[in-house]
């Protein structure tokens, strides 16, 4: 008996990470590139579709679901899976909005932070409080995904700092935030209400 007790000490640190990364057998992993897909689909449905903002001289008001879709993702499915729907689903929305790949990827890498972030941490989705902790992880993921893409602004377009400032990264802190505030939380207690009543077999 005290020979299998180190043995299961070593083990268990191991088979929680994989269980965080939703990565323990090969199950688990098609389902996390399954909803990779999906939701990678559902941020370019969004970036595509036209929302409604208001915009007040260099700040926009409104809402961008698309950046609620990747933190969800994130706190549902782990951290590997929320940076590869921010990933892949801004390469999908590139591809669609301007016909090709932008910034050597780097826009795709900066929304993948917010994803990433997000799922870092482990949530129960009928705590209010543990829905507060994900309003606050997403919105230190925006503010990564805001600070990337800045760079890349000025150090690889090499646009005017005026111009990063104003219309990169004011219009995604001024939407961004309020997003990342108000609908992951409500996106994952829907998944939570959703999941209880049908069976899904991840």
């Amino acid at each position: 008996m005290s020979e299998t007790e180190p043995i299961e000490s070593e083990t268990a640190p191991d088979k929680s990470v994989k269980e965080k990364l939703h990565l323990q057998n090969t199950t688990a992993v098609i389902y996390t590139l399954l909803a990779v897909l999906l939701c990678a689909v559902l941020y370019m449905f969004f970036e595509v579709i036209p929302m409604p903002i208001l915009a007040v001289g260099l700040f926009s008001l409104g809402l961008a679901p698309a950046l609620a879709v990747i933190a969800t993702v994130g706190a549902i499915r782990g951290p590997i899976a929320g940076f590869l729907a921010g990933y892949i689903g801004e390469q999908l929305a590139s591809i669609f909005l301007s016909g090709g790949i932008v910034a050597f990827s780097l826009y795709g890498v900066a929304f993948g932070f917010l994803g990433l972030i997000a799922g870092l941490p482990t949530y129960d989705f009928t705590s209010g409080r543990s829905l507060a902790k994900l309003s606050v992880f997403s919105t230190i993921g925006l503010l990564f995904a805001a600070l990337i893409t800045t760079v890349v602004g000025l150090f690889v377009e090499q646009v005017a700092v005026l111009v990063a400032i104003g219309f990169q990264l004011l219009p995604l802190l001024t939407i961004g935030l309020p997003t990342v505030i108000l609908l992951p939380p409500l996106f994952v207690r829907f998944w939570d209400i959703v999941s209880d009543k049908i069976p899904w077999p991840w």
